[in-house]
């Protein structure tokens, strides 16, 4: 099963990513179970292509391209981007992975959500003067999504869609 993985996000809108090394850790974990993982970086995100060593990177992929790679996938994992937008709206299975944003106002209806279980009173900020204004750019919304918590939410997506 082809999995795509979506690290990125606007260029000022950083403290909306989950940690690249995560994501990193995260592909690695994929590929130990056999998954073909593949890492999608717009044109602002090349830097991040360091911390993905081990993983096919595609880099900045025109619209056409990203259509035909979401519809050659079984799911792509991104954070609230673009990107979740897009393949959403082509109809792929999308888990977005949610920080200081509020699922209940951008998650789309045919995407899966997946944020930190850990309580917090701030959390989501977006709206609030704090949106983007946490601890030097890393966004706490993002303290306790675990690896393991996203890879339960692949697998049992995965289960189920290719059960049914």
């Amino acid at each position: 099963m082809n999995i795509i993985l979506c690290p990125g996000s606007a260029e000022n809108q950083k403290f909306k990513r989950w940690s690249a090394i995560k994501f990193n850790n995260l592909a690695l974990r994929l590929i130990s179970l056999k998954f073909e993982v593949s890492v999608v970086l717009g044109p602002e995100e090349g830097y991040l292509e360091d911390y993905f060593l081990e993983v096919n990177c595609i880099k900045s992929p025109s619209f056409y391209e990203l259509k035909n790679i979401g519809q050659s996938s079984d799911l792509v994992v991104c954070n609230d981007s673009f990107l979740l937008h897009f393949f959403s709206f082509i109809n792929v299975n999308v888990i977005a992975l949610y920080g200081p944003t509020d699922p209940s106002r951008t998650l789309p209806p045919n995407a899966y959500m997946i944020k930190s279980n850990v309580p917090s009173i701030t959390r989501p900020c977006w709206g609030t003067k704090g949106y983007g204004n946490c601890d030097n750019g890393r966004c706490s919304c993002f303290d306790g999504l675990e690896i393991e918590d996203v890879i339960n939410k692949v697998t049992k997506l995965l289960n189920h869609t290719h059960t049914t």
